[in-house]
């Protein structure tokens, strides 16, 4: 349906905010570091010496805050846009379950750029956590209702490694060293693996929602048994003859 791949395609645009940051950290006066610097540091207003309650100091100055907070307002708006068309896309209660979360996802994805770090710091910290919470049991969800195939091993996989990055990420904060990665790896790791899962979501459904020759859509309603259709499509039923 049509209504679906726009739900699709604006899951897909979501990761807009990627090359957003790295457009911003380039305009840095000091070099933006990968693993000293949060993804926060890039929305921060005023230039000056941060820490995280007096772990992690670090000097933060970016010009193009204003850039960055609103490249989260909208790809939060995009991600909440895609999980509020996408919904019913998965016919299972799990899978109707996991598109309201994504749209919780996506509306504390609008908080954390309304509410920049040194603004408004509980309101920033609170918003990425429920963003992170929302989003791992939406893709668990999801991935269950959409059964077994590729997708819900890649999708398992993505959670591990957000939530183990997650977990790290607040070691470091912490003061607890992060040899090679540091806070604002784990962080990044945590948190763009989460952005990257809701685009590449996105691009699945597209294609599987791409015009077709005549007749095929049609066909491709009645979800056959295949691997491709059980893992992005959920419950199929078997061909009769």
């Amino acid at each position: 349906m049509k209504r679906y791949r726009v739900g699709a395609m604006a899951w897909a645009l979501s990761a807009l905010v990627i090359p957003i940051q790295l457009f911003v950290a380039l305009g840095w006066p000091n070099r933006y570091s990968l693993s000293r610097n949060t993804i926060s540091d890039l929305g921060v207003t005023a230039c000056g010496e941060y820490s995280e309650l007096g772990q992690q100091i670090r000097q933060v100055c970016s010009p193009e805050h204003a850039v960055f907070n609103i490249g989260m307002v909208a790809s939060g708006a995009l991600v909440l846009l895609g999980a509020v068309v996408l919904h019913g896309y998965w016919a299972r209660l799990a899978g109707q379950a996991g598109t309201i979360l994504m749209a919780i996802a996506g509306a504390s994805v609008i908080g954390v750029g309304l509410f920049p770090w040194d603004v408004s710091p509980a309101a920033h910290d609170g918003f990425a956590l429920l963003q992170a919470a929302a989003q791992w049991i939406a893709m668990v969800l999801i991935a269950v209702a959409a059964g077994p195939g590729s997708f819900r091993k890649v999708t398992a996989a993505v959670v591990i490694l957000s939530v183990a990055s997650f977990i790290m990420f607040v070691a470091a904060l912490d003061g607890y060293d992060m040899p090679w990665i540091g806070l604002g790896g784990a962080e990044r790791l945590s948190f763009d693996s989460l952005t990257l899962w809701t685009a590449l979501t996105g691009v699945a459904l597209v294609r599987a929602h791409k015009p077709s020759a005549q007749g095929r859509e049609r066909a491709s309603l009645r979800r056959p048994c295949d691997s491709t259709a059980v893992s992005m499509r959920g419950p199929c039923t078997e061909n009769r003859t």
